[in-house]
């Protein structure tokens, strides 16, 4: 089996590593600190298991490099691995392609366990995040009508609302104009607008800035 670990911090990496090769027989386990290198690497190396940290500063979206793995990975299990639980990006992450997601503070026994389980060929969720998800799926009708932005949807949202044009947004986010204009696009579908100013208005009333 061939491994990626993702990861921008290197006693993180080592240590998904070290249980990597613990749990399985390794043909390889490459290591990369940003999604436009593990895309490279992806390419080549053709991993079996891609273990992906949800947050990594200055790099592409987790959601973006979980559907562009999967997209050039098919067959491979991607795990989402952090120390954040926000529901929103992970559910991005999840209908993006993961196959399911762990908090690094699990034990390394159920870790090891829960890699099993999706080498198997099963979604794989910390129980944590599972009793979330299924909260929110028994919400009343009336609350799931909520408005769910990712990080980045958000970040944009806030420079936006502060008069910014996408080249702005661009230099201040570090993303390309064309990233920004996407994510632009993202937003006024989300609030079901036709303009940045409905867009701000909207959101406003929706509590989101």
């Amino acid at each position: 089996m061939n491994a990626l670990i993702v990861d921008d911090h290197t006693v993180a990496r080592r240590g998904l590593r070290t249980i990597l090769n613990e749990s399985f027989v390794l043909d390889g386990c490459d290591e990369v600190d940003n999604g436009e290198d593990a895309l490279r690497l992806a390419a080549t190396r053709r991993p079996d298991l891609v273990l992906v940290d949800m947050r990594i500063p200055n790099s592409m979206p987790a959601h973006d490099l979980c559907r562009q793995l999967r997209a050039l990975l098919p067959k491979a299990r991607i795990v989402i691995v952090t120390a954040f639980d926000r529901l929103s990006e992970i559910r991005d992450c999840l209908a993006a392609g993961a196959d399911g997601c762990l908090l690094k503070d699990t034990s390394e026994v159920d870790f090891t366990a829960a890699l099993r389980t999706v080498r198997a060929g099963q979604i794989v969720l910390d129980p944590r995040v599972a009793q979330r998800l299924a909260g929110e799926l028994l919400k009343p009708e009336s609350a799931r009508g909520e408005i769910h932005l990712t990080s980045r949807e958000r970040d944009v949202l806030h420079l936006i609302a502060e008069g910014c044009a996408n080249r702005a947004i661009s230099e201040r986010l570090q993303l390309s104009e064309a990233t920004v204009k996407g994510y632009v696009s993202s937003l006024l579908e989300k609030l079901q607008v036709s303009s940045r100013l409905e867009a701000l208005v909207r959101a406003s009333d929706a509590g989101l800035i």
